[in-house]
Order: structure tokens, then sequence, then C-alpha cells
């Protein structure tokens, strides 16, 4: 790849963590893959499960899967949302079990192809695309930013009022006293 530019649609916290004990914690993956087509406006060809564990042989039964939206947004950038879940599901209906949720998401944008370029190629290449980045697609690139953002934000609401959730940063800011 040439030059390969990735954000962070979360930046700074880079993930978003939700926990939730209640009732069937697992009902949560029936109904995730048509949330996210409906927010990020893609086809099922589009949400990849990269994993998925189950162990039917404990009680609670735990379970792990990651579920990726892959969308191009324009002809240089795509845009990524990350869901991992792990979690405990009892085989008694009525205990309840736990969950946590992470959500994360970034944008990469690749310029002039996928091949590597030379030594010299690049040292002729590279100040154009930092020109370019900085006068005309920098504003276009926080437009994908923030559609994301969006998107993740009615992500939010779809699991709050599915499951009740509450929301947990992943990094708590450092405290510090003045004397």
């Amino acid at each position: 790849m040439a030059f390969r530019m990735v954000d962070d649609v979360l930046a700074p916290k880079g993930a978003l963590v939700y926990e939730y004990y209640g009732k069937n914690p697992f009902s949560i993956y029936f109904g995730l893959g048509g949330i996210l087509q409906s927010i990020f406006h893609v086809r099922g060809k589009d949400i990849f499960e990269d994993e998925f564990r189950w162990d039917t042989t404990a009680d609670p039964r735990p379970f792990f899967f990651v579920i990726r939206v892959g969308k191009g947004v324009d002809r240089f950038t795509d845009g990524f949302v990350k869901i991992k879940v792990f979690g405990a599901q009892p085989t008694n209906p009525t205990k309840e079990g736990k969950m946590l949720i992470e959500i994360a998401s970034w944008i990469e944008s690749d310029f002039f192809g996928k091949g590597p370029l030379t030594g010299l190629q690049r040292l002729i290449i590279q100040p154009f695309v930092w020109i370019y980045n900085h006068t005309l697609y920098y504003k276009v690139r926080r437009q994908h930013i923030h559609f994301f953002q969006e998107g993740i934000e009615q992500l939010q609401e779809h699991l709050r009022e599915k499951l009740g959730l509450d929301i947990h940063e992943r990094l708590t800011p450092y405290k510090t006293e003045m004397v």
C-alpha cells in the first residue's frame, strides 16, 4: 500500500464498553445484524462475523463473538465498526447472565492504490499527498468520522432500549490534586 491514513472515530477513548447483567444476554446476537444494517446503510455482505465461540459444557455457558461492519464511503476511504461481546448465558432461564460489549470504530484512507512505492516515487508523491489531504480531503475525512460517530450513538440508543445498558469509560482520566 502506498499511503494509508487511519483515524480513530472514538478518540481519545478508543472504545466504548457496556456491561449488562440480566436475563438472556445472548439475545443481542440475533438482532445485531439488522440493527447495524439499518444504522450504517449497508447490506448483509458488509457485515462480518470474525469470531464466534460458545461453550456448552459449563454453566453458565460462556460465549464470545466479534462482529465487524465495513463500509466504503468514497474512493479512498473505508470505515469500520467492530463489536466484541463477551458473556455468560445460564442454562436456567430464570437466572441472570452477564455480558460485556466493546464497540470500536476507525476509518482508513488509502491513497494511490495498494501497491508498494519505490523510494523515488515516495519522495515525489508524498508532498502532494500531504497537500491534498490538508487542503481538500481533510474536511471530507471529518465528515466520514462524524457519520460513524452518529451511527455509534444510534447503536448505543438501540442497545440501551433493548437491554437497558449502562455506559462505562474504559479509560478513566488521571486525577491530580493541587496542593
